[in-house]
């Protein structure tokens, strides 16, 4: 079986090359941060908090992964950890406040960075020792100084910033939010991202793609392809996914968000793909929707073709200034085309009964990253720099076809739809690339997984490989 022998090739494979991320530049660190500072009204000081470990169970933690706006700031990946940014300080305008260094604890969870390694490393003005910040928070006074602190990361430290807004007899609505201004940074990705590591995230994933088509067979359980994406991941530097692999196989697939990934596929199913690593705190986001016997069926065929043909059209007119509503409109119109001419619909206003999702979210950071989608109730206009999804699908679930035979009033008109609903049934197919918008248009970055049909059956009737990213 040919998934047998990729577990045969990957663990007799004795050259695995190293995929750490090279040392992090805190240049990039430090230019986000003095572009924060600008953004905040004068005299104000900015406190974000390190997400909170969190426990599975007794004695078990969850994997840590720091906040991605503290991370964004500063690099630093370690619990118990409070950022404090003063740009109107003499000298102490970014203040640290970490864990101690312990061997007692570093016997049993590594080294720490330290307050000396805060400043050394993490480049802080000064740092402190974590259970000072209570009475640091004392002395700043709330009611002469704005204080930027996203409430809702940390409870902890929520309390006690909350104590401090008692203590100086203002309310909670005196404290700014500095979520929509650190978006606003994200949004437009720059240098210092792909330095990051946003585009090894993306070869990483796009790698595990194609190892996955190759692996793929008729009886393979979900959970073996997901082994596949995660193997490919972990030997090329990802310390974890972007999100949980959707691994779903015929009905599955008409399921958006399944991570059960426990379904026998067999020989007629198409299985689709939603995967992606991390890679710098970065995150890839690629859909891919292939048959597990390699081969695609004429209905399978048809319903691809009409997926591909409206992400194409979409991709086509991606440039500055339009919206992602312009890009969604021209994917409805070729999605609606080609569901009308397959006999399966007569109004195009009922397409949505086939989508049900969007077509694009913004990507960096988190999968699905920060960023307004409208503003002063008008549709983000696309600028160069913007990274984001293009991701038409199509689900015909028998509770849909039901829903459009309540709506379609024609007799005639439902008696031929019902007669072609069988052959489409439980299909499912999504494509998703992630697209940077250029200065005159639009590169999609996660082009090296193939889309086309021909392209997918021929890569799917390779040999395993053992993929590593150089």
């Amino acid at each position: 079986m040919k998934w047998i022998t990729v577990i045969l090739t990957l663990i007799t494979c004795s050259s695995i090359a190293s995929a750490q991320p090279a040392e992090l530049d805190q240049d990039v660190f430090a230019k986000r941060r003095t572009a924060f500072m600008e953004k905040l009204v004068a005299g104000a000081i900015a406190i974000l908090p390190s997400r909170p470990v969190c426990r599975r169970n007794p004695d078990v933690n969850y994997p840590y992964r720091q906040e991605s706006n503290f991370y964004y700031l500063s690099g630093y990946e370690e619990p118990k950890a409070v950022l404090l940014l003063d740009p109107s300080a003499e000298k102490n305008r970014y203040v640290m406040f970490v864990r101690e260094r312990s061997a007692w604890s570093e016997t049993w969870t590594g080294l720490r960075s330290g307050t000396e390694g805060a400043m050394m490393t993490f480049r802080a003005d000064t740092a402190l020792a974590y259970k000072d910040l209570q009475n640091y928070l004392k002395s700043l006074d709330p009611a002469k100084r704005a204080i930027y602190y996203p409430f809702g990361i940390n409870a902890e430290t929520d309390t006690l910033v909350e104590r401090m807004i008692g203590d100086a007899e203002i309310t909670k609505n005196s404290i700014h939010n500095p979520r929509p201004l650190l978006s606003d940074l994200r949004l437009i990705k720059n240098e210092g991202d792909w330095v990051s590591g946003f585009q090894k995230a993306i070869n990483i994933s796009a790698a595990a793609h194609m190892e996955a088509f190759r692996a793929i067979e008729p009886g393979m359980y979900e959970y073996q392809i997901q082994a596949v994406f995660e193997y490919i991941y972990r030997i090329n530097g990802s310390p974890r996914n972007a999100y949980p692999c959707i691994i779903a196989s015929g009905p599955n697939a008409l399921i958006l968000h399944y991570d059960k990934n426990m379904r026998h596929t067999e020989e007629d199913d198409l299985v689709l793909m939603d995967c992606g690593a991390e890679f710098g705190y970065y995150a890839a986001d690629i859909t891919r929707t292939v048959p597990v016997s390699g081969r695609f069926t004429r209905e399978q065929r048809e319903i691809y073709e009409i997926v591909l043909a409206a992400q194409k059209a979409g991709l086509a007119i991606i440039k500055p200034d339009i919206t992602l509503g312009d890009v969604s409109a021209v994917i409805d119109s070729v999605l609606a085309e080609g569901v009308i001419r397959l006999g399966l619909l007569t109004d195009k206003n009922d397409l949505h009964l086939f989508t049900l999702h969007g077509y694009s979210h913004w990507l960096g950071m988190d999968v699905h990253d920060v960023g307004a989608y409208k503003k002063n109730n008008k549709d983000v206009l696309l600028q160069p720099g913007m990274v984001f999804t293009v991701e038409p699908g199509l689900y015909f679930r028998s509770d849909t076809f039901e829903a459009l035979r309540q709506r379609i009033t024609d007799n005639e008109k439902m008696q031929a739809i019902s007669l072609r609903i069988p052959q489409y049934l439980n299909i499912g197919i999504r494509i998703e690339d992630d697209i940077l918008v250029t200065e005159d248009g639009c590169r999609n970055l996660t082009e090296a997984v193939p889309r086309e049909i021909d392209d997918i059956e021929a890569i799917m009737a390779e040999d395993p490989e053992f993929i590593n990213i150089k």
